[in-house]
């Protein structure tokens, strides 16, 4: 109904701004109310998300689920078409959301381990995944790395949480705000999966730029069980941590891998590229990718404007 909207209003009056767009714009005034918000927490709901989510009312994650209202469409309808039989896992858990959609795809049986570096998520994540009747999952307060350490630095915005970093944060949303610096220890995916015996079908990955450190450290267990891999692809971000697109794509591909960015046409993925990338092994990459497109077309929302 809103495209609906939109085309008639497009019709009747064309560019012809009644009103500033600072009026109509639901966005504009949440975002204006939030900078009034100097902590705290509160309990949100996605219309994608059959889950009640606690989290920092900071947060741009608060302020997707009171604006948009849907939490990244097109990521959550992918699920549908890849989550398999075996494990799962979720590198950068942050407060659960991702963690929570996984398992609702998940076939019984299987087991989900949670990564999340920060405290101040620890417990939002595993009192949100209690919520969500979700037993079967090991949350790991953890950074996952190429290589294992007893701590590393990282670095975060506070109440913004879903931004912070293995290097200095460059995401144009939170680049200017203040930074703190906390340490963390630091953890390799393979010893993990080897230690708790699992068979990840599928690893998720939000790092804001550490994707490519924790998949180097998950060399053995891509080449042993080759899970379909859902990264968050920035260039920028990757090169803040050390890493460059080209080298994360270059690693995949000599695994196995065919990477296309997730979308509608599943495009091809290259240095250029900016978005979410998903990796498909290459002996079953056909049928996956039919899988893919089906369920993006059958659950992306589409809004006017």
């Amino acid at each position: 109904h809103v495209r609906v909207l939109g085309s008639l209003r497009r019709r009747l009056i064309g560019d012809l701004v009644v009103v500033p767009r600072q009026a109509a714009d639901p966005m504009w005034h949440i975002r204006s109310a939030s900078r009034r918000i100097r902590g705290g927490e509160i309990v949100v709901r996605y219309d994608n998300l059959d889950a009640d989510i606690r989290l920092d009312a900071r947060s741009d994650l608060c302020l997707r689920a009171l604006g948009c209202g849907v939490y990244e469409p097109q990521l959550l309808a992918a699920f549908r078409g890849l989550v398999s039989e075996g494990d799962a896992i979720n590198v950068g858990a942050n407060v659960g959301v991702i963690a929570i959609a996984l398992q609702r795809e998940m076939v019984p049986g299987g087991r989900l381990l949670c990564v999340e570096p920060l405290k101040e998520c620890i417990a939002n994540l595993s009192e949100n995944l209690r919520a969500a009747g979700i037993d079967n999952a090991m949350v790991l307060r953890a950074f996952a790395a190429a290589q294992p350490c007893d701590d590393r630095p990282m670095w975060t915005v506070p109440g913004k949480s879903e931004y912070s970093s293995g290097g200095p944060i460059v995401h144009p949303s939170v680049r200017h705000r203040e930074t703190v610096v906390t340490h963390v220890p630091v953890i390799r995916l393979d010893d993990v999966v080897e230690q708790h015996r699992l068979r990840p079908s599928i690893i998720v990955l939000d790092c804001e730029g550490g994707e490519a450190g924790a998949l180097q450290g998950a060399a053995q267990t891509l080449e042993r069980f080759s899970p379909v891999i859902i990264a968050e692809f920035d260039p920028d971000l990757l090169s803040a941590n050390e890493a460059s697109s080209e080298s994360l794509l270059s690693f995949l591909v000599d695994l196995g891998y065919q990477c296309v960015m997730l979308g509608t046409d599943l495009e091809p993925a290259t240095p250029k590229s900016h978005g979410t990338v998903v990796a498909l092994p290459k002996s079953s990459a056909g049928v996956l990718r039919e899988h893919l497109t089906a369920a993006i077309r059958g659950g992306v929302l589409e809004f006017d404007g």
